[in-house]
C-alpha cells in the first residue's frame, strides 16, 4: 500500500524541485489520515523526510500538505511547527497541556477538553484568536425550510476586525441560525 503512495509523493517532490513557483498552477494537496504512523516523532516511516519536505517547503512550491490525527503530541515536532492552519476538537486533559497545543490560549485550551462532539477550535494566522466551529451542523439546520434570517453578530466579529485591518479578501461571515424550539418547562 505505502509503494504507490511513495512514488506518488517522489514524482511531486521531483516536480515541485523542476518547477519555478507559478500563481497561475493550480495546488496540490496531500491528504494524509493517521499522520502520526507516516510522520511519528520517534522513529522512521518509509515517507517520513518526503513529508517533512511537502510540510517545509511545499506551500513555496504549491503542494499542501493535509494531516489528520487523535494527537499531535505524537507526530514529528517540524510537521506540526509548519502548519498554518491547526483544527482541534474535544481533547483530554494530558494532551492539551502539550506545547503543541500552545497555539490556543489557556481558556480555550481548558475549552478544548469539555467541548460537544463536532465542536472545533480552528487557528489561522490572520486572525488574532482560534474561531469556534461547529461541524456538522446539527439537522435543523441543513433544512433550508426550518432556517430563518437571524445573524449572529460574534461570528463575523473577528472577520470584521481583520478586514478592518486591511485584509479585505477575507470573506463576509454571517451565521443564520433557525428557532431552537421551545421547551416546556417542568415545575418542580
Amino acid at each position: 500500500v505505502l509503494d504507490p503512495v511513495r512514488d506518488d509523493l517522489d514524482q511531486l517532490a521531483e516536480r515541485a524541485g523542476r518547477v519555478a513557483v507559478d500563481a497561475h498552477r493550480p495546488l496540490q494537496f496531500v491528504v494524509l489520515d493517521e499522520l502520526n504512523k507516516y510522520a511519528p516523532r520517534e522513529g522512521t516511516s518509509p515517507i517520513k523526510e518526503i513529508l517533512l519536505d511537502v510540510a517545509e517547503r511545499g506551500r513555496s512550491l504549491g503542494i499542501i500538505l493535509i494531516g489528520a490525527q487523535q494527537t499531535a503530541s505524537e507526530v514529528e515536532r517540524r510537521v506540526v511547527a509548519n502548519s498554518a492552519i491547526r483544527v482541534v476538537g474535544r481533547l483530554d486533559a494530558a494532551e492539551a497541556g502539550r506545547g503543541e497545543y500552545g497555539f490556543l490560549p489557556p481558556v480555550q485550551r481548558q475549552r478544548a477538553t469539555i467541548v460537544k462532539p463536532g465542536t472545533m477550535l480552528v487557528s489561522q494566522p490572520e486572525l488574532p484568536i482560534p474561531l469556534v466551529v461547529q461541524f456538522p451542523f446539527p439537522a435543523w439546520a441543513t433544512r433550508a425550510g426550518s432556517a430563518s434570517s437571524v445573524t449572529c453578530p460574534s461570528s463575523s466579529s473577528g472577520v470584521t476586525a481583520a478586514r478592518r485591518r486591511g485584509l479585505s479578501w477575507l470573506p463576509a461571515m454571517t451565521t443564520t441560525f433557525a428557532p431552537v424550539p421551545a421547551r416546556p418547562r417542568r415545575w418542580r
